[in-house]
């Protein structure tokens, strides 16, 4: 019998995806990341522990300076610009949190976490009636946090892009490669989007194969870079980065905002 649980029940308690990749890459001799998984928990405790940010309103106003400047740099893309505008948004609404989570390893914004307490079924009944909401702004209804393995996995794939040295040219392909997704729904482009998307990773061969010959792997780690990136769940980044500012309003309204330029970071 095993000692845990969720020990029988691998395949579905291993946390975030984002998580599982990055632990299984950890046991490659490649890996930059041996040290921080082995630190990790058992998965039934992770499933159970919600975090939060350490300082969220100094996180939240980093975050959003990141996502302001990787708009920003989204937008002077030729190939993006002469997209319909449907399209351009459908693909910002897909692309924001990977492009997020990429632009602040690129910058070096780090944060730290706290473990939260989940209310009680009793705790809520007391203090979230529906008539105490109502007298409540958004931004004072309190998240209760996020999952650990959501926060850990975030911090793992930080700690791993780090250690590759990402250039500036690489970090932009990469990009590319994030933003132009061709199973989208709904794409008036779809085909044309598709071939951005191969664009992209053909320009980020063609320079990895120039600029770093005789490191054959590294290309293969940068594809990998690009699979963690289309497994984090924009959920986790949301709850971590942002809801603990924005409450409970709607995320994807900030979002956009700071895409039209509507919002400047706080």
């Amino acid at each position: 019998m095993s000692c845990c649980e969720c020990r029988d029940r691998e395949d579905t308690a291993r946390g975030s995806i984002l998580y599982s990749l990055l632990n299984r890459g950890a046991q490659s001799p490649q890996g930059h990341l041996e040290t921080v998984a082995a630190q990790q928990p058992c998965s039934c405790a992770t499933r159970r522990k919600l975090v939060a940010i350490r300082a969220p309103q100094l996180v939240f106003k980093a975050a959003s300076e990141v996502l302001v400047k990787t708009f920003r740099f989204v937008k002077n893309v030729p190939c993006f610009r002469g997209l319909p505008a449907e399209d351009q948004l459908r693909l910002v609404r897909n692309s924001w949190a990977p492009l997020l989570v990429l632009g602040m390893v690129q910058d070096s914004v780090d944060f730290d976490t706290v473990e939260t307490q989940q209310p009680s079924l009793l705790h809520m009944i007391l203090t979230h009636s529906k008539e105490r909401q109502q007298e409540r702004t958004p931004a004072e209804i309190q998240d209760p946090g996020v999952p650990v393995s959501d926060a850990e996995g975030i911090k793992m794939f930080q700690v791993w892009c780090r250690g590759l040295r990402i250039s500036v040219k690489e970090y932009a392909f990469l990009k590319g490669a994030i933003l132009f997704t061709p199973g989208v729904t709904e794409l008036e482009c779809r085909e044309y989007v598709q071939a951005l998307q191969r664009e992209a990773e053909r320009a980020l061969y063609e320079h990895v194969r120039t600029v770093h010959r005789g490191k054959a792997g590294r290309f293969g780690r940068l594809r990998a870079v690009l699979s963690a990136l289309r497994s984090i769940e924009p959920d986790a980044v949301a709850g971590l980065f942002f809801r603990p500012v924005t409450g409970s309003s709607s995320i994807e309204e900030h979002v956009l905002a700071m895409f039209y330029g509507r919002q400047n970071p706080q």
